[in-house]
């Protein structure tokens, strides 16, 4: 059986309390806990002398479901209980005094996290009466809840700040979206404030500017407006002009069409315009005289 990409956490893990090592055997301890989640759900067995067993499956759902329902082997029951604690302390530094507790809470209970007791203010040693300003809370992360990331925002009076946030059992999660498998400057769901595209950020902007407008292309509508409206302008302006037949240049009309053309319009010729004769032809017939 294929043992790559098992993740054998430690809240995964449970401990069998209460048992004889030396005359119980752990493959009946193997088969008890996947016949109550499932083949191939168990990960380790490994027995803790005197009196426990540490077993270790594939997920936080089913060590919980043996914590409820225990193991009955040998029709002898067995009480199972986590390894650690399934709650988490987490802890603020550095957080102005003046910030409610309300608000670290709040910001929580964003993520589903379920508040267990109140927040704390941790005290100077040498000054049990001056807080720090540090302040933690213990409270129980969501099934499938990686980690909070190592730095949490706060208003205050000089506007919004980071501040380190540390608990047990914390890992590398992405600041925008707390997914392990990628950091913020990757993260999906982060717009960039140059191009405006999601998936990076502006110090990792790669879009390359318009050279018509000096936009980035993402937001640039120069090439668009000129691509969609360049063929429309042109036919409008075909359409629009007439279509206008210069009949002295044209070589379809021979030279008898041109004669019946011109005695046509000087039949039309009224009597006044007949006797009127232009300068031109006046001149010519001058100087042949």
């Amino acid at each position: 059986m294929a043992t790559s990409g098992r993740c054998y956490a430690k809240e995964n893990s449970v401990k069998v309390i209460n048992v004889d090592i030396k005359k119980v055997f752990m493959i009946d301890f193997i088969e008890s806990v996947e016949r109550c989640i499932g083949e191939g759900s168990c990960y380790a067995c490994v027995p803790r002398p005197p009196t426990s067993i540490e077993i270790t499956v594939n997920n936080v759902e089913n060590a919980m479901k043996l914590c409820e329902e225990g193991l009955n082997i040998n029709s002898k029951n067995y009480s199972v209980e986590l390894c650690f604690s399934k709650n988490t302390v987490v802890s603020i530094f550095n957080l102005p005094s003046h910030i409610n507790d309300d608000v670290i809470t709040n910001k929580l209970e964003q993520y589903k996290i379920e508040i267990v007791d109140n927040v704390v203010r941790h005290y100077y040693k040498q000054r049990p009466d001056v807080s720090d300003g540090t302040r933690y809370v213990k409270c129980k992360f969501p099934p499938n809840f990686h980690s909070l990331p190592w730095a949490m925002q706060f208003e205050t009076p000089d506007g919004p700040q980071t501040f380190k946030v540390v608990h047990n059992n914390q890992s590398k999660v992405c600041f925008k979206c707390l997914s392990p498998d990628h950091e913020k400057k990757e993260c999906p769901k982060i717009q960039c404030r140059k191009c405006k595209t999601y998936g990076h950020m502006a110090f990792n902007c790669v879009t390359e500017k318009c050279d018509k407008c000096n936009k980035y292309t993402t937001q640039c509508i120069y090439d668009e407006f000129y691509d969609t409206n360049e063929g429309n302008d042109n036919e409008q302006m075909n359409t629009d002009k007439p279509n206008r037949r210069d009949l002295s240049l044209s070589t379809d009309i021979d030279h008898g069409d041109k004669k019946q053309r011109k005695d046509t319009n000087n039949d039309n010729i009224s009597p006044t315009e007949s006797t009127r004769i232009d300068p031109p032809s006046f001149m010519n017939e001058f100087s042949v005289i």
